[in-house]
């Protein structure tokens, strides 16, 4: 009956918007908004003396809006400075500060958040819905949509989960998005970016990482989180971990009322578009065809189907 409620809420997000005539799940909801004119300020207001920061003061403030991170907190993640305690074990106010100083880095590689807030609730409500019913429902989660084309999606530690404008307009239902958005809730609800970064070689040469020792050494900090954007960006999780995300995204997802088809059929998509769409997802993935083979087998486990929502 929740999910019921939830998938009628979205309804009405279609009821006011005007159709475009395109086809697509997303296609009326993602309209991009009027461009807005800027006015420049006047010359008095201007100074050649602001720093970086206030030179570019989008992100940080879109960062603000999305994640309620202030501008105070994110110098101190430039400076070096913003973990607390030891990184292993890790408690939760290191994982989320971890998470945030990541979020920046997502924020500034990928256009920044995509400006219609609407389309970030709606995200917000699917992505919360489905972490409700995680192994971690208590984690104060934030999804925020990118404004890039390319197609994908990003976990980082303590709740902060991405998806790409790009991504989102190749989606056919809600039961889609949701899959999506479990598989990256499941990478936080399982750490795997933490476990990466405790087997790294940067920790493995140090023998505790405290805002003491950060002092000393502010590069520590600074390399850290270089390492952990260079995984998440470029590199990639293990391919287990990956597989992981879906086992346990799917399982989400069906707890909390979508069909569990939904990541699935996405990664049919994504597979159709491979070779004809450049994206990140094929390098730092494991093979699309194998991913949606190890689902099928996955999908047999669920007897209980029938009537699960694909909310198109």
């Amino acid at each position: 009956m929740k999910r019921l409620i939830i998938c009628s809420s979205l309804i009405l997000l279609f009821v006011f918007i005007p159709s475009t005539g395109m086809s697509g799940f997303l296609d009326d909801l993602l309209k991009a908004p009027p461009p807005q004119e800027k006015q420049a300020p006047p010359a008095q207001e201007q100074s050649p003396e602001k720093s970086a920061s206030e030179e570019s003061p989008d992100l940080i403030q879109g960062l603000g809006e999305v994640f309620g991170i202030k501008k105070k907190k994110i110098d101190l993640f430039r400076q070096g400075l913003g973990v607390v305690e030891a990184l292993q074990p890790i408690g939760e106010e290191e994982e989320i500060t971890l998470g945030q100083a990541v979020a920046v880095e997502a924020f500034s590689r990928f256009g920044g958040e995509y400006p219609n807030q609407e389309w970030t609730r709606y995200i917000n409500l699917v992505g919360k819905t489905v972490a409700e019913f995680s192994d971690r429902p208590t984690l104060d989660y934030h999804f925020a949509i990118l404004n890039s084309p390319e197609q994908n999606a990003f976990a980082a530690p303590g709740g902060y989960i991405f998806i790409t404008v790009g991504l989102l307009k190749t989606l056919k239902n809600e039961a889609e998005l949701a899959g999506v958005l479990a598989h990256e809730v499941a990478h936080v609800t399982h750490q795997h970016m933490l476990e990466t970064i405790r087997r790294g070689a940067i920790l493995g040469s140090v023998s505790e990482f405290t805002l003491s020792a950060m002092k000393k050494n502010p590069d520590m900090f600074s390399n850290v989180i270089d390492e952990m954007t260079e995984v998440l960006f470029t590199k990639g999780l293990d391919k287990e971990k990956e597989f992981e995300a879906d086992v346990m995204g799917i399982e989400y997802a069906y707890r909390a009322g979508y069909h569990p088809q939904g990541l699935r059929d996405y990664l049919q998509t994504l597979r159709k578009d491979e070779g004809h769409t450049q994206s990140r997802v094929f390098t730092t993935h494991p093979s699309t065809a194998l991913r949606i083979s190890t689902i099928d087998a996955l999908l047999q486990d669920y007897s209980d189907l029938q009537g699960l929502p694909f909310c198109t």
